[in-house]
């Protein structure tokens, strides 16, 4: 599935954060999903959708990897537009990495524990 320059996998299989960035890596130099705009974000969640998946969460690529509530990309891209989930994100649950949640059409973002086994999408460069 391709949306501007960019190809995307969804997978069910699932990993923790961590391992489903190197299986995207391994894959084909791609990295978990970044979210960069509204439009993306609709493209991801429809994806997700259409792939008929009841998974609650799915990994994106961003994460907050000096645990001080900056957010980072693992792909590198610029963190400019945001979509979070209500009360999201929450300092007290210690999540570090971010997933799109089924109760928001995967379409809102939740911070949530990197050791968490999900599934995710990559995204490669087309």
């Amino acid at each position: 599935n391709a949306y501007s320059s960019y190809c995307y996998y969804f997978t069910e299989d699932r990993l923790t954060w961590a391992d489903a960035d190197l299986f995207c890596q391994n894959m084909n130099s791609g990295y978990l999903v970044s979210v960069l705009s509204q439009a993306e974000g609709n493209f991801v969640a429809s994806l997700i959708k259409e792939s008929g998946t009841t998974d609650a969460n799915v990994w994106t690529g961003l994460h907050d990897p000096k645990r001080n509530r900056r957010w980072h990309w693992s792909s590198g891209s610029l963190f400019l537009y945001k979509s979070w989930a209500t009360g999201s994100p929450n300092s007290s649950n210690r999540g570090y990495c971010v997933s799109l949640t089924s109760n928001t059409g995967y379409k809102k973002w939740k911070d949530d524990n990197c050791d968490a086994q999900y599934s995710f999408v990559c995204k490669f460069k087309g």
